[in-house]
């Protein structure tokens, strides 16, 4: 019987256990399809899965790749059962699942027996369930699902947030985490950029706090009109004097500043506008990604008209 396709799962997750599978010796031979919007973690599960099942052949008659053009499932299928003569392993990769065309049966044929040491890895981030060869790709085989952090909310970011930072050695306190999050949009390549860098700027240190965040992050000028915003939003107009003219006096540059309260007007905005037309707060503050300042926001959407 086929495997059912892993739904929902954390794109980190399904890469740790892709990865520990690997690492056991335990995959088995067939059709693997990596679908879903996290392309992060689909990446990385797609090289995960070529360096791990292609590790011992140097010599490339192992692997086949497809993808750039057009292919008939048919020529797929026969590369994939053809025995290798110089390698333990056959591997078949297709790039781009929508350069697949014809009939899907050899794909559902080839699912239901592969040959031994046969592997058949197509990357697929969209599947039209409209269609039949993507019904095929979506349920005859291993389908791993890689859902982004976005779609999903803010738990999910954070969880996806302090895996990278394990990855590093790093430990990351929740409110650390939640502003990286802010500033790179829930982007996990960013995030990813971001940690490095934490990772070189700290040293031999594995904490990563707030300071460190608003200190190193790229994105983090738009913090400079922060503590204005955040004093504007409780309608505080001498506590949003006194902070601006503290970052003046500090040296910040006016733009910068004008640019924090630019963002969070805009966001206002698009909440305000949510929720005028019957949006939940929790949904928008989905919808705007304002995780960092989530409590500021509601708070000052309900001091404006």
């Amino acid at each position: 019987m086929a495997a059912k396709p892993k739904r929902g799962a954390a794109g980190h997750v399904t890469l740790r256990k892709l990865r520990d599978a690997l690492a056991q010796g335990d995959w088995r031979a067939g059709l693997t399809v990596l679908t879903g919007d996290d392309l992060y973690h689909l990446d990385k599960a797609q090289r995960a899965l070529l360096d791990g099942l292609v590790q011992d052949d140097g010599s490339g008659f192992g692997l086949t790749v497809y993808g750039q053009d057009k292919v008939d499932v048919a020529t797929v299928i026969g590369a994939a059962r053809s025995a290798g003569m110089f390698a333990a392993r056959r591997v078949v990769f297709v790039s781009d699942a929508l350069m697949l065309e014809g009939d899907e049966q050899a794909l559902q044929d080839y699912a239901a027996a592969p040959p031994p040491g046969s592997h058949l890895i197509v990357r697929a981030p969209a599947l039209d369930q409209r269609r039949k060869l993507h019904k095929v790709l979506t349920g005859a085989g291993r389908c791993l699902e890689f859902s982004a952090a976005q779609s999903a909310g803010p738990g999910r970011i954070l969880a996806s947030v302090t895996a990278l930072a394990d990855e590093r050695g790093l430990r990351i306190d929740r409110d650390a985490a939640t502003l990286l999050a802010q500033l790179t949009g829930g982007d996990l390549y960013r995030v990813a950029r971001e940690m490095d860098k934490l990772r070189a700027w700290l040293g031999d240190a594995t904490r990563v706090s707030l300071a460190a965040v608003r200190e190193v992050a790229a994105g983090s000028g738009l913090m400079s009109g922060w503590e204005v915003a955040d004093a504007l939003l409780k309608r505080d107009r001498p506590a949003a004097l006194a902070a601006a003219r503290r970052l003046v006096d500090g040296g910040d540059e006016p733009i910068r500043i004008l640019g924090g309260l630019t963002w969070r007007a805009r966001v206002m905005l698009q909440a305000k506008a949510l929720l005028e037309s019957g949006t939940r707060p929790d949904q928008v503050v989905r919808a705007t990604r304002a995780w960092y300042f989530r409590d500021a926001l509601l708070q000052g959407l309900r001091r404006y008209t």
